[in-house]
């Protein structure tokens, strides 16, 4: 009786380890999104490009020449790509700014073999205002960014290392990824119980990427932004990433340059379905603090 019950549970742990596994490997390597043809619809004259960064990861991107003597740096979302950020490309070509794009590590045409959400993507950012900074054709004091979601966090992450970033605006962004694992679990993966097939999937993920999510705090680092205009936009249905995040770093910075929560979005269609004003606010933002200084 004893031995069949340790053998039940020893079974039971055999079986919830490997969904463990499972779902680690669908988390952290995500099928690469190319969307080439996507460009089609946009009337850009994309530079194809490639920079390293300091571990050694080649990443691949596109610099996008523009008329104002500003630059923006587009980060991308969870499991996409550079072509993710297409129509904010393509809106703040037609005003003027030049456009660096890039995937993240492990995403896109960049090499890389595990997607960190943000722990080691930021050494990517890191990566592409280096390779700013190497073109004659980029005033570096006009640098500014704009990250959606993943990319949002990255960008709050590490601007505050990068002088460069002079001003910044986030979409759709996580304050504690601790929240957002929860938080999806219970969105995708309901009837599995978090305790305990979660917390094999955080210890498996952690010794696979050497990255323990729930350390992954960008309100954490919100100080280091306090002398740059940061303007924070996020939905205010979004399951995926509670709108409580963005106002925890509404909190968190009464110095805020602006604060958009979007009523009527989610997480994806902050862009689509307030077009004009999007732009509007986006655009007059990056001027305000990179062209009228």
């Amino acid at each position: 009786m004893i031995f069949d019950i340790i053998l039940g549970l020893l079974l039971l742990l055999f079986l919830s380890a490997g969904l463990a596994w499972f779902i680690a490997s669908r988390v952290i390597m995500q099928p690469r999104e190319v969307h080439p043809e996507e460009w089609r619809q946009y009337d850009l004259s994309p530079e194809k490009i490639s920079f390293t960064t300091t571990d050694g990861i080649k990443l691949a991107g596109a610099f996008i020449a523009g008329t104002n003597g500003a630059t923006i740096i587009l980060l991308h979302g969870y499991g996409r790509s550079k072509e993710q950020m297409l129509p904010q490309a393509s809106m703040l070509r037609r005003a003027g700014f030049s456009i660096l794009m890039f995937d993240f590590r492990a995403s896109g045409e960049s090499e890389g073999k595990y997607i960190t959400f943000g722990g080691k993507e930021q050494r990517d950012l890191e990566a592409a205002v280096y390779y700013l900074n190497s073109r004659k054709d980029v005033e570096i004091s006009r640098v500014g960014l704009l990250g959606f979601s993943m990319g949002g966090a990255v960008g709050i992450m590490k601007s505050g290392d990068l002088p460069a970033i002079k001003a910044i605006v986030i979409s759709s962004t996580y304050a504690r990824f601790k929240s957002v694992i929860w938080q999806n679990f219970q969105l995708y993966l309901k009837g599995i119980p978090f305790f305990p097939i979660g917390w094999f999937v955080l210890f498996i993920i952690k010794f696979r990427t050497g990255i323990y999510y729930p350390y992954i705090t960008p309100v954490k680092y919100l100080h280091k932004l306090r002398a740059r205009p940061l303007m924070i936009i996020h939905g205010a249905h979004d399951r995926r990433i509670l709108a409580q995040d963005a106002l925890e770093f509404q909190r968190r910075a009464p110095w805020l340059k602006e604060f958009w929560l979007v009523h009527n979005a989610a997480h994806d269609d902050v862009y689509s379905i307030t077009k004009a004003e999007y732009e509007m606010r986006v655009v007059s933002f990056f001027k305000r603090y990179l062209l009228e200084v």
